[in-house]
């Protein structure tokens, strides 16, 4: 592609901004999903650790739960961190 003008240029760069902006937001999108995944699968877990009457699964249960706390932690410092970046492609620095 040839950048023939200012306004080439103009627009290339919009084009690129505006590139960045739907790609950021398809993360933030499937960032989205992370809590609920979890919360599925720690109810999953209870009610089978509930039902099958085995105490040995507390310890798992309990670092599965601290896995848990982190990774949606994750998720919200990086939708965060997502967010940032997005004000600052639509309004600027």
């Amino acid at each position: 592609m040839e950048l023939n003008s200012i306004e080439d240029v103009k627009a290339l760069t919009e084009y690129q901004k505006i590139d960045q902006i739907e790609s950021i937001d398809k993360k933030i999108n499937r960032l989205n999903n992370i809590p609920t995944y979890q919360c599925l699968l720690l109810v999953v877990y209870g009610g089978w650790a509930m039902w099958s009457e085995d105490h040995t699964l507390l310890p798992f249960g309990i670092v599965l739960i601290g896995f848990a706390i982190a990774s949606v932690g994750q998720s919200n410092i990086q939708r965060t961190d997502l967010l940032k970046q997005l004000f600052e492609l639509k309004y600027g620095k």
